[in-house]
């Protein structure tokens, strides 16, 4: 019997989309600006897709692990940071409030995420 080795693909950057999509979608429950909210959800995307054409380039043996998105992975501080930096330098005035909702955070978890981040970026 003859075993033929299959190369995993990474899937298409529309399949992150479409879970990135449905994942803040479904927490911003309409609290978040349509516009905004597909603006983050492109960045997002962008930046992990991003990531998991480097890490696939980079570490062929774990290849099966970057062939697909693993959802844990849009919850990660780095990608908060990055939600973060883009809202405070668009100059959202509710963005406090929108970064609550994303990061499924009440007033005292938000203020212990932004000291993590302000002590990240300070070291």
């Amino acid at each position: 019997m003859l075993f033929w080795k299959t190369e995993n693909k990474i899937e298409p950057k529309r399949e992150f989309y479409s879970k990135i999509e449905e994942y803040y979608v479904g927490i911003a429950d309409e609290h978040i600006p349509t516009d905004l909210l597909y603006e983050i959800i492109s960045k997002v995307t962008d930046h992990i897709y991003s990531n998991y054409k480097g890490a696939w380039k980079k570490y062929p043996k774990s290849r099966k692990r970057y062939s697909t998105l693993k959802m844990e992975d849009i919850e990660h501080p780095f990608i908060q940071y990055l939600i973060t930096d883009f809202l405070e330098e668009k100059n959202i005035p509710k963005y406090k409030y929108f970064l609550k909702v994303l990061f499924k955070m009440n007033d005292s978890e938000f203020e212990e995420y932004r000291k993590r981040k302000n002590w990240y970026e300070t070291q």
